[in-house]
């Protein structure tokens, strides 16, 4: 499949919210203290980087899509990240290094705005979500065959109901809600979808 690099294509519009912003995210997150789940033998520890911008739609944040090259979660929608490796300091380093290798971040673009709730998926991470602040996504793009896709989302997407779908899914005999968010060609679903509206509930 062919990159992509459509940060500024049309998709459906959604206006401006005055509760989503770079200020709001900062301190919302700083009141509050992020829920930890410890981390069960036999799973992977990971990161992920909610990369954020005040943008034309308001609070935007920078996705990617996963190629159908990679061994996990194929050609799904996803936000920059992958495996804490032992030479990263923290959890928060390891989502910055591995968004500078698949979207082309530099680290120093970027303001740490705080840390969100950690989520142990059903195919076995740990993934911890952090929040970041950076003044445009001028210049990032795939730089690596795991990803076929950026683009951009509106936060305040989520805001209407009519955008999000609570399903039930089924696995070895656990059923759990699954949220669904078509979004113009585009799917976000399960944890990438979770967290983002988490960060919406905080925000709201």
């Amino acid at each position: 499949m062919t990159e992509r690099f459509v940060i500024d294509a049309p998709l459906p519009h959604t206006s401006p919210d005055p509760r989503y912003t770079l200020d709001r995210v900062a301190s919302h997150l700083d009141a509050r203290t992020p829920l930890e789940e410890s981390v069960p033998d036999g799973i992977r520890r990971a990161a992920v980087l909610i990369l954020l911008r005040d943008g034309p739609q308001g609070l935007e944040v920078l996705l990617t899509r996963r190629s159908r090259e990679v061994s996990d979660h194929k050609g799904q929608v996803s936000l920059p990240g992958g495996a804490v490796e032992p030479e990263d300091a923290d959890s928060s380093a390891a989502a910055l290094r591995e968004a500078n290798e698949e979207v082309g971040l530099d680290p120093t673009r970027v303001r740490m705005l705080g840390r969100l709730d950690d989520y142990v998926t059903i195919t076995g991470f740990h993934i911890v979500p952090w929040a970041a602040a950076i003044d445009d996504f001028d210049g990032l793009g795939p730089r690596t065959g795991e990803i076929d896709e950026v683009f951009t989302f509106p936060l305040a997407y989520l805001a209407d109901d009519r955008h999000v779908l609570h399903l039930p899914w089924v696995r070895h005999g656990n059923a759990e809600e699954v949220l669904f968010i078509p979004y113009g060609d585009q799917l976000l679903w399960g944890v990438t979808a979770r967290i983002l509206y988490r960060l919406l509930e905080i925000l709201s």
